[in-house]
């Protein structure tokens, strides 16, 4: 065609969307709104990729370089940017030290590096502490802690202060937000840092650190917090000999004229510190001139990167997919609606080419419109929603980029959707002849026999290969991203069987109406309706199967990850019992489950839990474990026998036997497993460390295990032998020269108490004990899937959308059966039923094929993990709720709200004969 006639074909398709506005906005909309999505996602990504002068900045903030003594004495190797990578060089057998590496083993650090910088250099100390707990009205939460003067311009970009002033005072503080978060405190709140209750501290500022904005952190003054926590943690130790063990960094301040450069990096380097300088950030060396990038061990997968480059091309496909055949339908009944135009078009002398072009470039004008409008609004709103972007991803963007290329090719991927959509319409409206055009009358045409087939065969062998991959396909190394061929074979198997069940989609349609006849009258004309507009109802389908399909594959797949998750879940004590987790035997000891009580009223009786140990030597012990073949991985912890009273045989074993109480106190051992018990009656006791005390000169090591049987009473009971091989009198621990380490307590309340009580009692413990726990044995808990919820709501919307808008273009499409209909004498309500009947129908028949389809990749995935080595059966189950939801509910509704928003009477029109 020549550019004059493209010119008119346009200015054709520009009117007729200017005619038919609530079509044309229709497809605007579903153009434009992958197109958003994608565009935002872009931005953002590109929004959060630094250049080198932000990368540098969120390092050394407004200071010139960072140093760190990473291991002084020793070579290191470092990246352009420390942060990036370093490590230490071992030295090889029989290498003696540098001068260097003896000059920095004994310097003084921040005499060392002043000496290596430029004369007239500032430091300024970056000091960061322990992770430690601070005070919340609930409990305890876990924080980090540093120092910092924040009204020094040096920190701005690494530590910014956000809110309030920063603190002036000995006992003031600055947190992060995500500290007051977790705390539950606000601006002015007062808290305390573990080891130092007896100070209460203020909040007075709110910092953030630019790439962390989820780091949990308090900032003090310099000196006002980190030397004090240092002090109460090892009191008894002088401070000189806790300066050793740090690492200490510095923010360098150059004087004006001096630079840093990749020899300065190096000579840092070789006193075992680390350099990070702006001036070599700005202007890094040469690849081959860093010798860490040729050293350096570190592995990182390539393929990681490139499994969120093949979810988001995935995500992207399915999106656009989905577009292609929602808006085709729409092209479709426009070019219908225009037939006896484009009839006219043909009989004054155009060709077919002609024909397809005015189609074809509604195409091109409608796609121009939407990807320009979503390439506009997606920038837009990631302008406006910049800083709740920002806080959901964790970080502040570097700048707000505007990648024009991408933006370009984004914009140029939803123009070729839209002319994918268009492209059967334009070539079906080609085909049509001049006279059907004319009269309004088209011919309906059987469902192509060769892609029916073709389809068939497609789903028949992507069903075999699917299988065939699960089962006899080996695992190995990655092929594609991070799937192995095994992944691949399942998914392609199941991608085929789609495509076959989408080309079936036609007949399966005309199928359906076959049932027509059998029915009432409002349900037989919707059917026939779908049935002989085939073009219009199969794509419509097709877009809900094909999203169904992949929100029931995720949900399936979850489900049964979920069930087996719950299948191997090992409680670590009955349901409900609570549990104390310490192994202090000093004077705290007794404190600890006090304390406990006192926080948790009404806990009931205490059973106080010991694990039985050999004691071979002076501080030399060994875990007591019991011969047999019962499996560990049954067992809640590792094999080990746990020590105490009948209270113990109550609250942690769940078991209530008289007998088994007299055995108890008779100093029997107790058995939960039949196998761990011989045909005599007795069970053997693994005892290692026989060899007894380290070796003198010329000692001969005896047998390290020895194997001691023992009288033992069989309590069997399964759920009990989860949590401990046996149960031993502490009575009878004597005659047997074993002993005993404290585990904790247990208690089994009627009511267990509610999180925020665990809370406050595991704060109380934490201070009498920094290494307790506290539990509350609550059962399995199902993790919250956010994925296979998105995708059920998204396929919700396709559902009801797609069943909209095809029912949408029906009646749009049908005015003048429906004014026919209207002109015998119909009821009103029948013009609701079509409608509604209509929807539902193609809702239902899309989410039963999807539905199906669905289950086939997420079994195949299940089966194909499960045949590792020493795996478990798979365990299939299906997410019931989904299934119902997506395959019952929502086509109801999706038939209800077509019904309710379809006028019943409809305008008499003048029909052409």
């Amino acid at each position: 065609m020549k550019f004059g006639a493209w010119k008119v074909a346009l200015r054709l398709a520009r009117r007729d969307a200017l005619r038919a506005k609530g079509r044309s906005a229709l497809i605007l909309a579903m153009v434009a709104l992958p197109v958003l999505g994608v565009t935002g996602a872009d931005v953002v990504h590109r929004s959060g990729q630094l250049t080198p002068a932000e990368r540098v900045e969120r390092v050394v903030g407004g200071a010139d370089a960072l140093v760190t003594a990473l291991s002084p004495g020793q070579g290191v190797e470092q990246a352009p940017v420390a942060e990036d990578g370093a490590f230490a060089v071992q030295p090889r057998p029989g290498q003696q030290p540098t001068p260097e590496q003896l000059k920095a083993a004994g310097a003084d650090p921040a005499a060392l590096v002043t000496s290596l910088l430029p004369p007239g250099s500032t430091l300024t100390p970056a000091r960061t502490g322990p992770e430690t707990g601070a005070g919340s009205p609930e409990g305890l939460v876990r924080t980090l802690t540093a120092e910092a003067d924040l009204g020094d311009p040096v920190w701005r970009g690494r530590l910014d202060l956000v809110k309030g002033r920063a603190p002036g005072a000995p006992h003031e503080l600055a947190a992060t937000q995500a500290f007051l978060d977790h705390a539950g405190l606000s601006l002015g709140g007062t808290t305390t840092v573990q080891g130092l209750e007896g100070t209460t501290f203020t909040v007075t500022g709110v910092v953030e650190h630019p790439g962390e904005l989820g780091r949990v952190e308090l900032v003090a003054r310099p000196g006002a917090l980190l030397d004090q926590l240092a002090a109460a943690a090892e009191p008894g130790r002088p401070a000189a000999e806790r300066a050793r063990g740090e690492h200490p960094s510095w923010l360098v301040g150059l004087p004006g004229g001096a630079a840093l450069d990749w020899a300065t990096v190096q000579r840092f380097n070789a006193h075992g510190y680390t350099l990070t300088a702006r001036s070599v950030a700005l202007d890094p060396p040469p690849y081959g001139a860093v010798p860490y990038f040729r050293d350096s061990t570190t592995y990182r997968d390539p393929a990681v990167g490139n499994s969120t480059r093949v979810v988001v091309a995935t995500v992207t496909g399915m999106a656009l997919l989905e577009v292609a055949l929602l808006a085709g339908p729409a092209f479709a009944v426009g070019a219908r609606r225009s037939r006896r135009q484009l009839a006219l078009l043909g009989a004054s002398g155009g060709r077919r080419s002609h024909i397809g072009a005015v189609v074809l470039g509604g195409g091109l004008v409608l796609g121009l419109a939407g990807a320009a409008l979503g390439v506009a609004v997606g920038t837009g709103l990631v302008a406006a929603l910049r800083p709740v972007i920002e806080e959901v991803g964790g970080a502040r963007f570097g700048h707000f980029a505007l990648p024009v290329a991408d933006l370009l090719a984004i914009a140029g991927i939803g123009l070729l959707t839209a002319l994918l959509a268009a492209a059967l319409p334009a070539w079906q409206a080609a085909r049509r002849s001049v006279t059907a055009g004319l009269t309004g009358r088209d011919t309906v045409r059987t469902p192509n026999r060769p892609v029916t087939v073709l389809g068939a065969a497609l789903v028949l062998g992507g069903g075999a290969i699917a299988v065939y991959g699960a089962g006899a396909v080996q695992h190995g190394l990655p092929v594609v991203s991070t799937y192995d061929a095994r992944t691949l074979t399942v998914l392609g198997g199941s991608i085929t069987a789609e495509l076959g069940l989408l080309a079936c989609t036609p007949v399966l349609v005309a199928l359906f109406g076959r049932f027509a006849g059998r029915l009432p009258l409002g349900p037989r004309l919707a059917l026939r309706d779908s049935a002989r507009n085939r073009s219009r109802t199969a794509p419509a389908v097709a877009a809900v199967m094909a999203a169904v399909a992949g929100a029931v594959a995720i949900g399936v797949y979850s489900t049964s990850t979920d069930a087996e998750n719950r299948r191997d879940y090992r409680p670590q004590a009955p349901s409900g019992a609570v549990q104390l987790i310490s192994h202090d035997a000093g004077p705290k000891a007794a404190q600890l489950p006090a304390e406990v009580e006192k926080q948790l009223t009404g806990l009931g009786g205490r059973a106080d839990v010991g694990q039985l140990v050999y004691r071979f030597c002076d501080n030399c012990s060994s875990t007591v474990v019991l011969k047999g073949p019962a499996e560990p991985r049954r067992l809640a912890d590792v094999p080990h026998v746990a020590t105490g009273d009948a209270s113990v045989l109550h609250n942690l074993f769940d078991v209530r036997d008289p007998a088994a109480e007299r055995a108890l106190a008779a100093g029997k051992l107790l058995v939960f497993d039949r196998s761990l018990i011989g045909a005599d009656g007795k069970a053997v006791m693994l005892l290692r460390g026989g060899g007894g005390a380290p070796l003198q000169p010329g000692q001969i090591p005896g047998p390290d295990l020895r194997e001691v049987p023992v009288d033992a009473v069989l309590v069997d009971d399964p759920n009990a032998a989860r949590f401990a091989q046996g149960l031993m009198p502490t009575g009878a621990l004597a005659g047997l020269g074993l002993g005993s380490t404290p585990q904790g307590s247990v208690w089994r309340p009627a009511t267990p108490p509610d999180r925020k009580a665990q809370q406050r009692a595991a704060a109380a413990a934490v201070r009498l004990d920094h290494y307790a726990d506290l539990t509350v044995e609550r059962g399995y808990q199902p993790r919250s899937d956010a994925i296979t919820l998105a995708l059920t709501g998204f396929a919700g919307l396709v559902v009801l959308g797609a069943a909209g808008i095809a029912t949408g273009l029906a009646a749009a499409d049908s005015r003048q059966d429906q004014a026919t209909l209207a002109a015998v004498g119909a009821p009103p309500r029948t013009r609701r039923t079509m409608a509604g009947l209509q929807c539902a129908l193609i809702a239902l028949l899309g989410a039963v094929l999807g539905a199906a389809n669905g289950f086939v990749p997420a079994v195949g995935l299940l089966k194909s993990r499960a045949t590792g080595a020493g795996s478990q059966p798979a365990l299939i189950t299906a997410p019931w709720g989904e299934l119902l939801l997506v395959v019952l509910v929502l086509p109801v509704v999706a038939g209800l709200l077509a019904a309710l928003f379809t006028r019943s009477r409809v305008a008499l029109g003048r029909r052409l004969s």
